[in-house]
Protein backbone atom coordinates (compact mmCIF):
# COMPACT_ATOMS: atom_id res chain seq x y z
CA UNK A 1 0.00 0.00 0.00
CA UNK A 2 3.03 2.06 0.98
CA UNK A 3 4.46 1.84 -2.58
CA UNK A 4 0.94 2.25 -4.43
CA UNK A 5 0.55 5.74 -3.15
CA UNK A 6 4.48 7.04 -3.38
CA UNK A 7 3.94 5.68 -7.52
CA UNK A 8 0.55 7.34 -7.25
CA UNK A 9 2.01 10.68 -5.55
CA UNK A 10 5.34 10.48 -7.77
CA UNK A 11 2.59 10.42 -11.09
CA UNK A 12 0.80 12.92 -9.89
CA UNK A 13 3.69 16.16 -9.64
CA UNK A 14 5.84 14.59 -12.52
CA UNK A 15 2.73 15.04 -14.42
CA UNK A 16 1.31 18.11 -13.35
CA UNK A 17 5.11 19.70 -13.55
CA UNK A 18 5.64 18.44 -17.34
CA UNK A 19 2.68 19.84 -18.08
CA UNK A 20 3.06 23.19 -16.57
CA UNK A 21 6.33 23.17 -18.21
CA UNK A 22 4.70 22.66 -21.46
CA UNK A 23 1.88 25.14 -20.77
CA UNK A 24 4.55 28.06 -20.27
CA UNK A 25 6.95 26.75 -23.51
CA UNK A 26 3.50 26.74 -25.64
CA UNK A 27 2.95 30.34 -24.65
CA UNK A 28 6.20 31.17 -26.57
CA UNK A 29 4.48 30.30 -29.31
CA UNK A 30 1.14 31.17 -28.82
CA UNK A 31 -0.03 34.33 -26.83
CA UNK A 32 -3.61 33.10 -25.69
CA UNK A 33 -2.91 31.41 -22.67
CA UNK A 34 -6.10 29.01 -23.94
CA UNK A 35 -4.50 28.35 -27.15
CA UNK A 36 -1.17 27.20 -24.76
CA UNK A 37 -3.07 24.88 -23.15
CA UNK A 38 -3.85 23.14 -26.35
CA UNK A 39 -0.84 23.07 -27.64
CA UNK A 40 2.46 20.93 -26.60
CA UNK A 41 -0.11 20.00 -23.23
CA UNK A 42 -2.29 18.16 -25.52
CA UNK A 43 0.61 15.98 -27.07
CA UNK A 44 1.57 14.71 -23.24
CA UNK A 45 -1.86 14.49 -22.47
CA UNK A 46 -2.60 11.82 -25.53
CA UNK A 47 0.39 10.19 -25.00
CA UNK A 48 0.23 9.70 -21.44
CA UNK A 49 -3.33 8.86 -21.30
CA UNK A 50 -2.81 6.09 -24.22
CA UNK A 51 0.20 4.42 -22.44
CA UNK A 52 -0.35 3.88 -19.03
CA UNK A 53 -2.08 1.95 -16.33
CA UNK A 54 -5.66 2.44 -16.56
CA UNK A 55 -5.60 2.64 -13.05
CA UNK A 56 -3.62 5.71 -12.99
CA UNK A 57 -5.68 7.85 -15.62
CA UNK A 58 -8.22 9.15 -12.76
CA UNK A 59 -4.72 10.87 -11.06
CA UNK A 60 -3.75 12.29 -14.18
CA UNK A 61 -7.35 13.52 -15.11
CA UNK A 62 -6.67 15.30 -11.46
CA UNK A 63 -3.74 16.71 -12.50
CA UNK A 64 -5.39 17.96 -15.35
CA UNK A 65 -8.24 19.66 -14.06
CA UNK A 66 -6.02 21.25 -11.43
CA UNK A 67 -3.57 22.91 -14.06
CA UNK A 68 -6.97 24.18 -16.12
CA UNK A 69 -8.55 25.53 -12.83
CA UNK A 70 -4.89 27.23 -12.04
CA UNK A 71 -5.17 28.75 -15.46
CA UNK A 72 -8.82 29.71 -15.40
CA UNK A 73 -7.84 32.42 -12.41
CA UNK A 74 -6.09 34.61 -14.69
CA UNK A 75 -8.36 33.95 -17.69
CA UNK A 76 -9.95 37.06 -18.73
CA UNK A 77 -13.28 35.57 -20.05
CA UNK A 78 -15.95 32.78 -19.31
CA UNK A 79 -15.25 30.99 -22.56
CA UNK A 80 -12.12 29.94 -21.56
CA UNK A 81 -13.79 27.47 -18.76
CA UNK A 82 -14.38 25.22 -21.44
CA UNK A 83 -10.67 24.31 -20.23
CA UNK A 84 -12.10 22.36 -17.43
CA UNK A 85 -14.26 19.84 -20.62
CA UNK A 86 -10.14 19.06 -22.13
CA UNK A 87 -9.31 16.31 -19.74
CA UNK A 88 -12.70 14.60 -20.41
CA UNK A 89 -12.33 14.82 -24.57
CA UNK A 90 -9.45 13.49 -24.06
CA UNK A 91 -10.01 10.53 -22.22
CA UNK A 92 -13.11 10.01 -24.20
CA UNK A 93 -11.14 9.78 -27.21
CA UNK A 94 -8.10 7.72 -26.08
CA UNK A 95 -10.61 5.19 -24.36
CA UNK A 96 -11.60 3.66 -27.75
CA UNK A 97 -8.13 4.29 -29.52
CA UNK A 98 -6.74 2.01 -26.08
CA UNK A 99 -9.07 -1.02 -27.16
CA UNK A 100 -6.78 -1.16 -30.65
CA UNK A 101 -3.96 -0.25 -28.98
CA UNK A 102 -3.86 -3.63 -26.89
CA UNK A 103 -3.48 -5.51 -30.00
CA UNK A 104 -1.77 -3.77 -32.03
CA UNK A 105 2.31 -5.30 -32.64
CA UNK A 106 3.58 -3.34 -35.49
CA UNK A 107 4.93 -0.07 -34.90
CA UNK A 108 3.51 1.47 -38.07
CA UNK A 109 -0.03 0.66 -37.21
CA UNK A 110 0.69 2.03 -33.97
CA UNK A 111 2.00 5.26 -35.30
CA UNK A 112 -1.42 5.29 -37.65
CA UNK A 113 -3.45 5.08 -34.66
CA UNK A 114 -1.54 7.69 -33.27
CA UNK A 115 -1.98 10.01 -35.91
CA UNK A 116 -5.75 9.05 -36.03
CA UNK A 117 -6.30 9.49 -32.58
CA UNK A 118 -4.62 13.03 -32.69
CA UNK A 119 -6.82 13.68 -35.35
CA UNK A 120 -10.07 12.52 -33.77
CA UNK A 121 -8.92 14.12 -30.36
CA UNK A 122 -8.83 18.04 -32.62
CA UNK A 123 -11.91 17.62 -34.60
CA UNK A 124 -13.76 16.68 -31.30
CA UNK A 125 -12.11 19.18 -29.65
CA UNK A 126 -13.19 21.85 -32.02
CA UNK A 127 -16.75 20.10 -32.15
CA UNK A 128 -16.80 21.34 -28.35
CA UNK A 129 -16.26 24.98 -28.60
CA UNK A 130 -18.69 24.69 -31.47
CA UNK A 131 -21.36 23.52 -29.44
CA UNK A 132 -20.85 25.85 -26.49
CA UNK A 133 -19.73 28.32 -29.01
CA UNK A 134 -23.02 30.56 -29.02
CA UNK A 135 -23.91 30.25 -25.28
CA UNK A 136 -20.15 31.23 -24.30
CA UNK A 137 -20.06 33.84 -27.35
CA UNK A 138 -16.67 32.16 -29.08
CA UNK A 139 -16.27 33.32 -32.32
CA UNK A 140 -15.03 31.01 -35.46
CA UNK A 141 -11.18 32.22 -35.43
CA UNK A 142 -11.11 30.87 -31.91
CA UNK A 143 -12.37 27.42 -33.02
CA UNK A 144 -10.01 27.38 -36.05
CA UNK A 145 -7.38 28.47 -33.69
CA UNK A 146 -7.72 25.73 -30.72
CA UNK A 147 -8.38 23.00 -33.02
CA UNK A 148 -4.83 23.87 -35.09
CA UNK A 149 -3.26 24.25 -31.82
CA UNK A 150 -4.24 20.64 -30.84
CA UNK A 151 -3.60 19.41 -33.61
CA UNK A 152 -0.44 20.61 -33.64
CA UNK A 153 0.50 20.23 -30.32
CA UNK A 154 -0.37 16.29 -30.49
CA UNK A 155 1.24 15.66 -33.92
CA UNK A 156 4.59 17.27 -32.57
CA UNK A 157 4.93 15.55 -29.24
CA UNK A 158 2.53 12.61 -29.02
CA UNK A 159 4.89 10.24 -31.75
CA UNK A 160 7.82 11.77 -30.27
CA UNK A 161 6.55 10.78 -26.51
CA UNK A 162 5.68 7.48 -27.86
CA UNK A 163 9.50 7.06 -29.31
CA UNK A 164 10.86 8.12 -25.89
CA UNK A 165 8.32 5.60 -24.11
CA UNK A 166 9.33 2.27 -26.70
CA UNK A 167 13.06 3.15 -26.57
CA UNK A 168 12.84 2.80 -22.35
CA UNK A 169 10.98 0.00 -22.84
CA UNK A 170 13.07 -2.15 -25.24
CA UNK A 171 16.48 -0.45 -23.72
CA UNK A 172 18.41 -3.19 -21.88
CA UNK A 173 19.49 -1.04 -18.70
CA UNK A 174 22.66 -1.80 -16.91
CA UNK A 175 23.35 -1.48 -13.27
CA UNK A 176 26.03 1.78 -12.00
CA UNK A 177 29.64 0.20 -11.29
CA UNK A 178 32.78 1.04 -11.42
CA UNK A 179 33.75 -0.92 -14.46
CA UNK A 180 31.70 1.94 -16.54
CA UNK A 181 34.53 3.93 -16.07
CA UNK A 182 36.58 1.78 -18.08
CA UNK A 183 34.22 1.36 -21.02
CA UNK A 184 34.87 3.39 -23.86
CA UNK A 185 31.87 5.76 -25.09
CA UNK A 186 31.21 4.53 -28.57
CA UNK A 187 30.32 7.64 -30.55
CA UNK A 188 29.01 8.40 -34.56
CA UNK A 189 30.72 11.30 -35.44
CA UNK A 190 29.80 11.14 -39.13
CA UNK A 191 25.78 10.72 -37.79
CA UNK A 192 26.25 13.90 -35.47
CA UNK A 193 28.77 15.62 -38.34
CA UNK A 194 25.24 15.12 -40.47
CA UNK A 195 22.49 15.88 -38.39
CA UNK A 196 24.19 19.26 -37.09
CA UNK A 197 24.91 20.48 -41.00
CA UNK A 198 21.43 19.76 -41.68
CA UNK A 199 19.86 21.78 -38.34
CA UNK A 200 22.45 24.44 -39.17
CA UNK A 201 21.50 24.43 -42.45
CA UNK A 202 17.59 24.75 -41.63
CA UNK A 203 18.06 27.30 -38.66
CA UNK A 204 20.16 29.71 -40.97
CA UNK A 205 17.54 29.43 -43.84
CA UNK A 206 14.80 30.14 -41.07
CA UNK A 207 16.77 33.43 -40.12
CA UNK A 208 17.93 34.65 -43.27
CA UNK A 209 15.80 32.87 -46.43
CA UNK A 210 12.10 33.09 -44.96
CA UNK A 211 11.33 36.60 -45.84
CA UNK A 212 12.84 37.23 -49.00
CA UNK A 213 12.42 33.38 -50.58
CA UNK A 214 9.64 31.99 -48.17
CA UNK A 215 8.55 28.22 -50.13
CA UNK A 216 12.86 28.10 -50.72
CA UNK A 217 13.20 28.53 -47.27
CA UNK A 218 10.50 26.34 -46.10
CA UNK A 219 11.91 23.69 -48.25
CA UNK A 220 15.41 23.61 -46.42
CA UNK A 221 13.85 23.65 -43.08
CA UNK A 222 12.28 20.31 -44.12
CA UNK A 223 15.88 18.77 -45.10
CA UNK A 224 16.54 17.72 -41.69
CA UNK A 225 13.57 16.20 -41.15
CA UNK A 226 13.63 14.24 -44.58
CA UNK A 227 17.35 13.50 -43.76
CA UNK A 228 16.70 12.15 -40.97
CA UNK A 229 14.21 10.33 -41.98
CA UNK A 230 15.53 8.58 -44.78
CA UNK A 231 18.18 7.61 -42.79
CA UNK A 232 16.93 6.49 -39.08
CA UNK A 233 13.01 5.60 -40.39
CA UNK A 234 10.09 6.10 -38.31
CA UNK A 235 12.73 7.25 -35.49
CA UNK A 236 14.47 9.42 -37.44
CA UNK A 237 11.57 11.60 -38.94
CA UNK A 238 9.98 11.88 -35.35
CA UNK A 239 12.83 13.36 -33.61
CA UNK A 240 13.91 15.43 -36.29
CA UNK A 241 10.25 17.30 -36.86
CA UNK A 242 10.36 17.45 -33.10
CA UNK A 243 13.88 19.52 -32.83
CA UNK A 244 12.66 21.13 -35.92
CA UNK A 245 10.18 22.33 -33.95
CA UNK A 246 12.66 24.09 -31.60
CA UNK A 247 14.43 25.40 -34.10
CA UNK A 248 11.10 27.01 -35.73
CA UNK A 249 10.03 28.58 -32.31
CA UNK A 250 13.92 29.90 -31.99
CA UNK A 251 13.68 31.61 -35.49
CA UNK A 252 10.12 32.97 -34.52
CA UNK A 253 11.43 34.75 -31.24
CA UNK A 254 14.70 35.80 -33.32
CA UNK A 255 13.41 37.30 -35.78
CA UNK A 256 9.88 37.53 -36.12
CA UNK A 257 9.68 35.16 -38.89
CA UNK A 258 5.67 33.76 -39.67
CA UNK A 259 2.74 36.41 -39.94
CA UNK A 260 0.69 34.36 -37.53
CA UNK A 261 0.16 31.85 -34.57
CA UNK A 262 -1.58 29.41 -36.99
CA UNK A 263 0.82 29.72 -40.03
CA UNK A 264 3.94 28.92 -37.88
CA UNK A 265 1.16 26.15 -36.12
CA UNK A 266 0.14 24.74 -39.81
CA UNK A 267 3.99 24.51 -40.83
CA UNK A 268 5.54 22.78 -37.39
CA UNK A 269 2.50 20.35 -37.96
CA UNK A 270 2.95 20.19 -41.85
CA UNK A 271 6.58 19.27 -41.46
CA UNK A 272 5.98 16.80 -38.80
CA UNK A 273 3.65 14.70 -40.52
CA UNK A 274 6.03 14.69 -43.66
CA UNK A 275 9.22 13.18 -40.83
CA UNK A 276 6.53 10.89 -39.97
CA UNK A 277 4.88 9.76 -43.13
CA UNK A 278 8.26 9.57 -44.90
CA UNK A 279 9.79 7.65 -41.97
CA UNK A 280 7.07 5.05 -41.65
CA UNK A 281 7.33 4.72 -45.08
CA UNK A 282 10.93 3.93 -45.17
CA UNK A 283 11.28 1.90 -42.00
CA UNK A 284 7.99 -0.49 -43.67
CA UNK A 285 10.11 -0.69 -46.60
CA UNK A 286 13.22 -1.81 -44.21
CA UNK A 287 11.00 -4.24 -42.28
CA UNK A 288 9.61 -5.81 -45.80
CA UNK A 289 13.71 -5.76 -47.00
CA UNK A 290 14.76 -8.21 -44.18
CA UNK A 291 11.60 -10.09 -44.33
CA UNK A 292 12.47 -10.82 -48.26
CA UNK A 293 15.68 -11.34 -47.22
CA UNK A 294 14.65 -14.03 -44.38
CA UNK A 295 12.42 -15.56 -46.98
CA UNK A 296 15.36 -15.71 -49.20
CA UNK A 297 17.76 -17.07 -46.41
CA UNK A 298 14.74 -19.82 -45.71
CA UNK A 299 14.37 -20.90 -49.38
CA UNK A 300 18.35 -21.01 -50.10
CA UNK A 301 18.78 -23.40 -46.45
CA UNK A 302 15.32 -25.61 -48.16
CA UNK A 303 17.42 -25.27 -52.06
CA UNK A 304 20.11 -26.62 -50.19
CA UNK A 305 18.47 -29.73 -48.21
CA UNK A 306 16.71 -30.47 -51.91
CA UNK A 307 19.80 -30.51 -53.25
CA UNK A 308 21.63 -32.42 -50.81
CA UNK A 309 18.92 -35.15 -50.88
CA UNK A 310 18.61 -35.35 -54.35
CA UNK A 311 22.37 -35.91 -54.42
CA UNK A 312 21.71 -38.66 -51.41
CA UNK A 313 18.49 -40.27 -53.82
CA UNK A 314 20.98 -40.50 -57.10
CA UNK A 315 23.40 -41.76 -54.63
CA UNK A 316 21.05 -44.19 -53.28
CA UNK A 317 19.71 -44.94 -56.61
CA UNK A 318 23.30 -45.95 -57.81
CA UNK A 319 24.25 -47.73 -54.81
CA UNK A 320 20.97 -50.57 -55.46
CA UNK A 321 22.27 -50.64 -59.50
CA UNK A 322 25.59 -51.63 -58.24
CA UNK A 323 23.80 -54.08 -55.91
CA UNK A 324 21.69 -55.23 -58.67
CA UNK A 325 24.29 -55.54 -61.62
CA UNK A 326 26.85 -57.52 -59.40
CA UNK A 327 23.96 -59.93 -58.01
CA UNK A 328 23.03 -60.17 -61.92
CA UNK A 329 26.84 -60.50 -62.83
CA UNK A 330 27.49 -63.27 -59.76
CA UNK A 331 24.80 -65.14 -59.68
CA UNK A 332 23.11 -65.23 -63.13
CA UNK A 333 25.83 -64.67 -64.82
CA UNK A 334 27.73 -67.70 -62.95
CA UNK A 335 24.24 -70.09 -63.20
CA UNK A 336 24.03 -68.77 -66.91
CA UNK A 337 27.46 -69.99 -67.84
CA UNK A 338 26.86 -73.23 -66.04
CA UNK A 339 23.63 -73.88 -68.01
CA UNK A 340 26.01 -72.91 -71.21
CA UNK A 341 28.63 -75.73 -69.98
CA UNK A 342 26.15 -78.62 -69.29
CA UNK A 343 24.01 -78.07 -72.55
CA UNK A 344 27.68 -78.41 -74.57
CA UNK A 345 28.50 -81.19 -72.47
CA UNK A 346 24.97 -82.95 -73.11
CA UNK A 347 25.12 -82.12 -76.74
CA UNK A 348 28.26 -83.65 -77.08
CA UNK A 349 26.89 -87.03 -74.78
CA UNK A 350 23.71 -86.91 -76.57
CA UNK A 351 23.15 -90.46 -78.63
CA UNK A 352 20.49 -89.38 -80.73
CA UNK A 353 19.63 -86.41 -82.26
CA UNK A 354 16.59 -85.26 -80.91
CA UNK A 355 18.54 -84.91 -77.79
CA UNK A 356 21.34 -83.02 -79.41
CA UNK A 357 19.18 -80.64 -80.64
CA UNK A 358 17.53 -80.01 -77.37
CA UNK A 359 20.94 -79.05 -75.82
CA UNK A 360 21.96 -76.71 -78.91
CA UNK A 361 18.54 -74.98 -78.14
CA UNK A 362 19.44 -74.77 -74.80
CA UNK A 363 23.12 -73.64 -75.62
CA UNK A 364 21.52 -70.59 -77.62
CA UNK A 365 18.95 -69.73 -74.90
CA UNK A 366 21.65 -69.42 -72.58
CA UNK A 367 23.79 -67.44 -74.90
CA UNK A 368 21.22 -65.03 -75.68
CA UNK A 369 19.99 -64.60 -71.87
CA UNK A 370 23.98 -63.82 -71.83
CA UNK A 371 23.95 -61.08 -73.97
CA UNK A 372 20.71 -59.73 -72.84
CA UNK A 373 22.00 -59.70 -68.89
CA UNK A 374 25.19 -58.21 -70.28
CA UNK A 375 23.25 -55.23 -71.66
CA UNK A 376 21.65 -55.13 -68.84
CA UNK A 377 24.34 -54.65 -66.86
CA UNK A 378 25.43 -51.72 -68.74
CA UNK A 379 22.38 -49.78 -68.59
CA UNK A 380 22.54 -50.63 -64.49
CA UNK A 381 25.85 -49.74 -64.12
CA UNK A 382 28.86 -49.40 -66.55
CA UNK A 383 32.12 -51.25 -64.92
CA UNK A 384 34.23 -49.16 -66.80
CA UNK A 385 32.76 -45.79 -65.23
CA UNK A 386 34.50 -47.24 -61.80
CA UNK A 387 37.45 -48.87 -62.85
CA UNK A 388 38.62 -46.06 -65.60
CA UNK A 389 36.74 -43.13 -65.17
CA UNK A 390 33.90 -41.14 -67.14
CA UNK A 391 35.96 -40.17 -70.05
CA UNK A 392 36.79 -43.81 -70.80
CA UNK A 393 32.78 -44.60 -70.04
CA UNK A 394 31.82 -41.98 -72.63
CA UNK A 395 34.07 -43.01 -75.17
CA UNK A 396 32.80 -47.05 -74.69
CA UNK A 397 29.19 -46.22 -74.96
CA UNK A 398 30.00 -44.00 -78.63
CA UNK A 399 31.84 -47.60 -79.63
CA UNK A 400 28.61 -49.45 -78.15
CA UNK A 401 26.02 -47.57 -79.66
CA UNK A 402 27.90 -48.13 -83.87
CA UNK A 403 27.95 -44.14 -84.47
CA UNK A 404 30.54 -45.42 -86.96
CA UNK A 405 28.52 -47.66 -88.67
CA UNK A 406 25.61 -45.05 -89.31
CA UNK A 407 27.79 -42.38 -90.76
CA UNK A 408 27.68 -40.08 -87.70
CA UNK A 409 31.08 -38.72 -86.45
CA UNK A 410 31.26 -38.25 -82.59
CA UNK A 411 33.78 -35.54 -81.32
CA UNK A 412 34.42 -35.90 -77.61
CA UNK A 413 36.43 -32.91 -75.55
CA UNK A 414 37.11 -33.77 -71.69
CA UNK A 415 38.37 -30.42 -70.37
CA UNK A 416 38.44 -31.77 -67.05
CA UNK A 417 40.32 -34.51 -65.03
CA UNK A 418 37.50 -37.00 -63.96
CA UNK A 419 39.75 -37.37 -60.78
CA UNK A 420 38.33 -34.19 -59.53
CA UNK A 421 34.80 -35.44 -59.74
CA UNK A 422 32.95 -36.95 -57.41
CA UNK A 423 31.20 -40.11 -58.35
CA UNK A 424 27.37 -38.65 -58.10
CA UNK A 425 28.35 -35.80 -60.63
CA UNK A 426 30.32 -38.53 -62.58
CA UNK A 427 27.12 -40.78 -62.75
CA UNK A 428 24.99 -37.84 -63.46
CA UNK A 429 26.72 -36.49 -66.61
CA UNK A 430 27.12 -39.98 -67.74
CA UNK A 431 23.30 -40.59 -67.69
CA UNK A 432 22.47 -37.61 -69.74
CA UNK A 433 25.17 -38.46 -72.24
CA UNK A 434 23.74 -41.57 -72.65
CA UNK A 435 20.22 -40.11 -73.01
CA UNK A 436 21.25 -37.84 -75.21
CA UNK A 437 23.00 -40.01 -77.89
CA UNK A 438 20.11 -42.14 -77.63
CA UNK A 439 18.25 -39.57 -78.82
CA UNK A 440 20.69 -38.64 -81.36
CA UNK A 441 21.03 -42.11 -82.34
CA UNK A 442 17.35 -42.54 -82.88
CA UNK A 443 15.43 -39.28 -84.43
CA UNK A 444 18.66 -36.30 -84.87
CA UNK A 445 19.07 -37.73 -88.05
CA UNK A 446 22.57 -36.45 -87.73
CA UNK A 447 25.72 -36.47 -89.49
CA UNK A 448 28.10 -35.01 -86.83
CA UNK A 449 27.97 -35.13 -82.83
CA UNK A 450 30.25 -32.99 -80.68
CA UNK A 451 30.30 -33.79 -76.99
CA UNK A 452 32.35 -30.99 -74.37
CA UNK A 453 32.81 -30.97 -70.61
CA UNK A 454 34.29 -27.54 -69.38
CA UNK A 455 35.23 -27.32 -65.74
CA UNK A 456 34.58 -24.62 -63.48
CA UNK A 457 32.46 -23.79 -60.50
CA UNK A 458 29.67 -25.81 -62.53
CA UNK A 459 30.59 -28.55 -64.46
CA UNK A 460 29.43 -27.62 -68.22
CA UNK A 461 27.95 -29.84 -70.33
CA UNK A 462 27.73 -29.49 -74.31
CA UNK A 463 26.10 -31.89 -76.70
CA UNK A 464 25.93 -30.44 -80.44
CA UNK A 465 24.54 -31.80 -83.16
CA UNK A 466 23.27 -30.92 -87.15
CA UNK A 467 20.47 -32.89 -87.03
CA UNK A 468 16.75 -32.04 -87.98
CA UNK A 469 16.60 -30.40 -84.22
CA UNK A 470 13.95 -30.88 -81.81
CA UNK A 471 10.14 -30.77 -82.59
CA UNK A 472 7.83 -27.41 -81.12
CA UNK A 473 6.40 -29.53 -78.74
CA UNK A 474 9.22 -31.51 -77.84
CA UNK A 475 8.46 -30.00 -73.95
CA UNK A 476 5.13 -31.95 -73.94
CA UNK A 477 6.21 -35.05 -75.82
CA UNK A 478 10.28 -35.93 -74.88
CA UNK A 479 9.75 -37.73 -71.49
CA UNK A 480 13.38 -38.37 -71.53
CA UNK A 481 14.31 -34.79 -71.77
CA UNK A 482 11.81 -33.71 -69.36
CA UNK A 483 12.84 -36.32 -66.96
CA UNK A 484 16.83 -35.09 -67.41
CA UNK A 485 15.66 -31.54 -66.87
CA UNK A 486 14.12 -32.79 -63.53
CA UNK A 487 16.85 -34.41 -62.09
CA UNK A 488 19.49 -31.68 -63.04
CA UNK A 489 17.49 -29.37 -61.53
CA UNK A 490 16.92 -31.45 -58.68
CA UNK A 491 20.92 -31.46 -58.05
CA UNK A 492 20.81 -27.43 -58.86
CA UNK A 493 21.77 -27.28 -61.97
CA UNK A 494 19.99 -26.07 -65.31
CA UNK A 495 19.48 -27.42 -68.64
CA UNK A 496 19.34 -25.51 -71.80
CA UNK A 497 18.10 -26.32 -75.08
CA UNK A 498 18.75 -24.11 -78.36
CA UNK A 499 17.28 -26.11 -81.57
CA UNK A 500 16.79 -23.43 -84.48
CA UNK A 501 14.19 -23.19 -86.34
CA UNK A 502 16.15 -24.05 -89.88
CA UNK A 503 15.74 -27.72 -90.88
CA UNK A 504 19.16 -28.67 -90.78
CA UNK A 505 19.63 -26.46 -87.71
CA UNK A 506 20.56 -29.15 -85.24
CA UNK A 507 20.20 -29.22 -81.35
CA UNK A 508 22.36 -28.08 -78.78
CA UNK A 509 21.73 -28.74 -74.76
CA UNK A 510 24.12 -27.00 -72.52
CA UNK A 511 23.84 -28.59 -69.01
CA UNK A 512 25.24 -26.49 -65.93
CA UNK A 513 25.73 -29.32 -62.97
CA UNK A 514 27.51 -28.13 -59.66
CA UNK A 515 29.38 -30.18 -58.21
CA UNK A 516 30.31 -30.80 -54.58
CA UNK A 517 32.73 -27.76 -53.89
CA UNK A 518 30.23 -25.48 -55.91
CA UNK A 519 28.46 -22.55 -53.79
CA UNK A 520 25.84 -24.02 -54.70
CA UNK A 521 26.27 -26.75 -52.60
Amino acid sequence: MPGLVFTLTFSFLLYSISQFSLWNISQYLSQAPLHAYLLFPTGLRLAVYLLVKPAYLWVLILSDLLLAGAILVYLPTEADSVLLLMPFVAWFATSFARKRWQHLTLYWKKLLLIVALVIVHSAATGLTFVLLGKPLRINADTITAVTVASLTGGIVLTPFLYLVADYLRHQTWSPLTPQLIHQDVKLKPKMLVWSLFFFALGLLAELTLLDQMKPFALLIIMLPTIFMAYRYGWQGGVLASSLNCILLATARQISGSFDSDQELLIFMSSQALVGLGLGIAISRQHQLALLVQKVNLRLARELEEKQNLARQLVSVEEQIRKSVARELHDEIGQNITAIQIQSMLAQRLAEDEQARNAAASIQSLAMRIHHSTRQLLKQLRPHILDELGLEHAIRQLIQEMRFSEQGIQVGLNMGVDPQKLDDTTSVTLFRIVQELLNNVSKHAKARTVNISLFPGSDMVLEVKDDGVGLPSDWCIRGQGLKGLAERVSALGGSLNVTTPSSPTGGTRIIVNLPTKSSPTD
